[in-house]
């Protein structure tokens, strides 16, 4: 029986500390894409299998959307803002990011993810998203023994040869749609609409959400943290961020659409506090080489919901 993970053990004090220098080499890393099938793509945005053989694995994740991993080999942490710190292993699921992690694992590291969408959290586990908000915890908690079950069979599919990732992808995708629930048509359609309010605008209005909705303000709120980890606020920080993060990464990125981004802002200090709590990396590092897993995690197909993206 393969050790899962446990939530929450320790914590630590020293997130901020972390030199940026000691993260793994980029030319260290290789990860191969695969695309949900049409059935899951409503609840999956991006499947990836993610392989480096160093023996020590160390970068950080931004604020993104929840994640169910297989780690086929490798074993490590996750360490959030508050403290918190996360041992990973098996079969994990990590709920909505609301600021950046760090996490290091001990290789070599073979993990096959699964990034899940706003309205993918909540059909597929049937928890709300906001309950599981900057946590890590087990994925039998929320998808049963039947996925320890899964995951166990990978390891040693991996280990003897004997099973292809895709293969894994195809067994992992059954499971996930056999574990869809039932959404209220109102629930996708708010979710919908959030998305939307999310894309028109770098830098949007809270205000100009709410009328958008057909519930009132204080039930638009609750489900919004229900289906997207955090009420609208904070929410609109963390895709105004992490979106700004994703366009300074981009290789293609024009000095025209940098000030555009700096404008989002009230200043520079600002900027780089909000881009560092949420993306993991300050302004200056995301166009380095060493922002090479940052670039997965900001892969434009984790946020394809949301519209507005250049390029």
């Amino acid at each position: 029986m393969q050790e899962n993970m446990i939530a929450t053990p320790t914590k630590s004090n020293d997130w901020d500390g972390t030199n940026e220098n000691v993260f793994t080499s980029p030319d260290k890393i290789e990860v191969t894409h695969f695309a949900p099938s049409a059935e899951l793509a409503p609840y999956v945005t991006q499947i990836y299998f993610f392989r480096c053989e160093e023996q020590t694995i160390r970068d950080r994740q931004p604020a993104s959307l929840g994640h169910l991993i297989f780690l086929l080999s490798g074993k490590g942490t996750l360490q959030f803002q508050n403290g918190d710190i996360a041992n990973v292993s098996g079969a994990a699921l990590f709920g909505p990011g609301m600021a950046a992690a760090e996490f290091t694992f001990e290789g070599p590291l073979y993990d096959l993810g699964f990034a899940l969408s706003p309205l993918g959290f909540v059909a597929l586990t049937g928890k709300p998203a906001n309950l599981y908000a900057d946590r890590a915890v087990s994925a039998s908690e929320l998808f049963g023994p039947e996925i320890d079950r899964l995951a166990e069979s990978f390891i040693a599919g991996h280990a003897n040869g004997s099973m292809r990732v895709a293969e894994m992808v195809e067994k992992v995708s059954a499971l996930l749609l056999s574990n869809v629930k039932r959404v209220p048509q109102s629930h996708v359609e708010m979710v919908h609409i959030v998305i939307n309010w999310l894309s028109r605008d770098l830098d949007p209005n809270v205000e100009n959400l709410y009328p958008k909705l057909d519930m009132s303000r204080s039930t638009a709120a609750r489900l919004i943290t229900r289906y997207f980890g955090s009420a609208p606020k904070q929410l609109m920080r963390k895709y105004r961020a992490v979106r700004a993060a994703s366009m300074l990464v981009d290789k293609n990125c024009t000095d025209e659409l940098r000030s555009q981004i700096e404008s989002l802002f009230y200043d520079q200090p600002h900027m780089i506090r909000e881009i560092r709590q949420f993306a993991g990396r300050t302004p200056g590092a995301l166009d380095s080489d060493s922002a090479k897993i940052l670039r997965i995690w900001l892969s434009k197909d984790n946020y394809r919901d949301i519209e507005t993206f250049p390029g």
